[in-house]
């Protein structure tokens, strides 16, 4: 399924930089979950070179982006799983676009 969504300490979202996941701390929970794997890194236009994550064997995307982790592609529960895993690291939900 493609659908976007979010890690975030926030119950909407779009909130996120007023509760934001620092990047350090996102970067650090994903290099230790044995859920997902570090991907090829993007251009973000705030950051420069930007790391990402995935599932291995998915194409969903996990990226840092202001205060939140956005989940780009299509994923299966594998990908859910993973997002569940991180929230409860950083102490922060899964929300989809439509919260």
């Amino acid at each position: 399924m493609g659908y976007d969504f979010h890690i975030t300490r926030t119950q909407d979202w779009t909130r996120s930089p007023n509760t934001p996941i620092d990047i350090d701390e996102w970067e650090e929970a994903a290099t230790h979950c044995r859920l997902i794997e570090e991907g090829a890194p993007w251009e973000s236009e705030d950051l420069g070179l930007e790391r990402t994550f995935n599932v291995p064997g998915e194409t969903a995307v996990f990226a840092w982006w202001r205060g939140r982790i956005d989940i780009k592609g299509y994923y299966t529960d594998k990908t859910e799983e993973a997002a569940e895993a991180l929230a409860k690291t950083v102490g922060a939900y899964v929300l989809g676009d439509d919260d």
